[in-house]
């Protein structure tokens, strides 16, 4: 899996490799790969399984530390952004793979936005009983800022680093956008 991180960092597509050669880049025979994984497919599988484990437990740890006083919205925005950025190949294989044609890997890409937002709502919800701030429509202002930030995360692995920053700032206040917008629906 490291082999084809790796190789999916240096801009290749995942559907580019073969089964050789991913056994070639693990440095195992292409027989061994077959005790890892039943086919390219697997191989693919687990690996936006394991990006989306690592997103969502990465976005726990920020929320906590946010509730430490840093802004929450920023600190989500700014750790998925730099996330996205340092894991490129695998932030655009799930991109492409949620658009794909294949069945398995456009199921996957979508069940860890599915995932994002769902968990993302809960903290949304938890935080706003925390605040005493009522909240409408928690699960749709997640499914709002999970779209927006990916989109926006995607889009700017094209965009030179220098010129990030202002995309960056319009991500947070689209955020804090849908969330006056549901504190305010929370009190209608």
């Amino acid at each position: 899996m490291d082999a084809v991180a790796a190789e999916l960092a240096s801009g290749r597509s995942f559907d580019t490799l073969s089964l050789r050669e991913v056994a070639k880049l693990a440095g195992i025979a292409p027989t061994s790969f077959y005790r890892h994984f039943h086919d390219m497919e697997g191989l693919g599988l687990a690996l936006i399984d394991e990006h989306g484990t690592t997103l969502v437990n990465l976005m726990h740890r920020v929320r906590e530390q946010a509730a430490e006083g840093r802004s929450v919205i920023r600190a989500s925005v700014e750790t998925l952004f730099d996330y996205i950025f340092g894991n490129q190949g695998m932030s655009r294989m799930i991109l492409q793979e949620s658009l794909s044609r294949q069945s398995a890997f456009r199921s996957a890409a979508e069940k860890l936005l599915v995932t994002m937002s769902r968990d993302l709502a809960e903290f949304l919800v938890w935080d706003a009983d925390r605040r005493g701030v009522p909240l409408g429509h928690p699960r749709l202002a997640a499914d709002s800022t999970v779209a927006i930030l990916f989109t926006t995360g995607i889009a700017l692995l094209d965009t030179p680093a220098e010129e990030r920053e202002r995309y960056i700032e319009a991500a947070i206040i689209k955020v804090r956008m849908i969330m006056r917008g549901s504190e305010a629906m929370g009190q209608a």
